[in-house]
């Protein structure tokens, strides 16, 4: 079910028995359980309940589902952590669980609304269950949104908002946070704060109050070694021990970013979108479009070549081989060579 046309038959009171959200864009999840439950009336008067699937049973939840409300019209009750409708989840139900549940999606009871949550971007779609809760729940995708969807959503929220930020300010708040639209509208917070002073908010202000993501700041240190520029890398990487990070958890981000770049150039080579690499990778669309981007300098020979030099460094890091700060100025004489 389109998340848009959710939302709007939400606020016009047409609520379904049983709703599926599914995937892992935390605030378009946030948002859709708000506007939800904007639908109960007020706080005093709203009969819900919370069941968290990872410390109680399924049918502790349809037990409550089941249930009639004394006060109220609807009983609303959110099933979170819902896993079991992915592969190789340790998440069981058994066969009088599975069974009940069935019945309950194929039968609900009319005068309760229960929501799982999926916090997943994946479910197992041959498994039985999963094919039933697609075809007999709303069955609402809040996956990450693209890079152009993200733009859209926070540039119609700016305006809603009336905030008076700059087009450079809003796009360097989005490359800060990698186009994700959780963080970016966690970090919009701040700038609305800011705002309250009458000033407009600058490309400068963004710099100042929004941090990098450590994600971010370590593309941007793999991408400065990528373009041969030295200097750069050098100062992102001194920056990172500054802050506390550990060299060994460095590395192992350099490490997924190389994986991410020759997995996405292997794939795109074979005719994958990106949209279809993201969704093979389980990844954000915008990290596979600048791992496509870093990938074009060098080719997957010199990438794999490197990337060996990379595990057998991670080695010896863990192992205490040498001294651990300085492991990746030596490879920096490496990396400068790709192609």
């Amino acid at each position: 079910m389109d998340y848009q046309k959710a939302i709007q038959d939400v606020k016009k009171g047409n609520l379904k028995a049983v709703y599926t959200i599914f995937g892992s864009e935390l605030f378009l999840q946030q948002e859709f359980l708000q506007i939800l439950l904007n639908q109960f009336g007020e706080a005093d008067n709203l009969d819900m309940a919370k069941i968290d699937l990872s410390e109680q049973s399924l049918d502790a939840a349809l037990d409550e589902a089941e249930m009639f409300s004394f006060f109220a019209e609807y009983r609303l009750i959110i099933v979170e952590n819902v896993q079991f409708l992915n592969a190789n989840s340790s998440q069981k139900l058994s066969t009088s669980e599975e069974k009940r549940l069935l019945d309950y999606i194929n039968n609900p009871n009319e005068a309760s609304v229960i929501v799982f949550v999926i916090p997943f971007d994946q479910v197992d779609k041959r498994k039985k269950l999963t094919k039933a809760f697609q075809k007999q729940t709303a069955f609402i995708e809040v996956n990450p949104l693209k890079e152009q969807e993200v733009s859209r959503y926070i540039q119609r929220y700016i305006e809603g908002e009336q905030l008076n930020i700059t087009r450079e300010a809003s796009q360097e708040l989005l490359v800060r946070v990698n186009y994700q639209l959780t963080e970016a509208m966690g970090e919009i917070s701040k700038l609305k704060s800011f705002s309250l002073t009458g000033q407009p908010i600058t490309i400068d202000v963004v710099r100042t109050l929004v941090p990098r993501t450590l994600e971010s700041n370590v593309f941007e240190l793999t991408d400065a070694v990528m373009k041969k520029r030295v200097d750069k890398a050098v100062q992102i990487y001194q920056d990172l021990i500054l802050m506390k990070h550990e060299p060994i958890a460095l590395h192992a981000l350099i490490i997924s970013q190389f994986r991410l770049i020759i997995q996405s150039k292997l794939l795109n080579q074979q005719g994958y979108l990106e949209a279809d690499i993201a969704k093979e990778l389980s990844v954000h669309p915008y990290r596979v479009k600048l791992a496509l981007q870093s990938g074009r300098r060098s080719n997957l020979k010199q990438l794999a070549e490197f990337y060996d030099e990379l595990i057998e460094v991670d080695y010896h890091m863990k192992t205490g081989v040498g001294i651990k700060e300085t492991h990746f100025y030596l490879l920096l004489t490496k990396l400068v060579s790709l192609a």
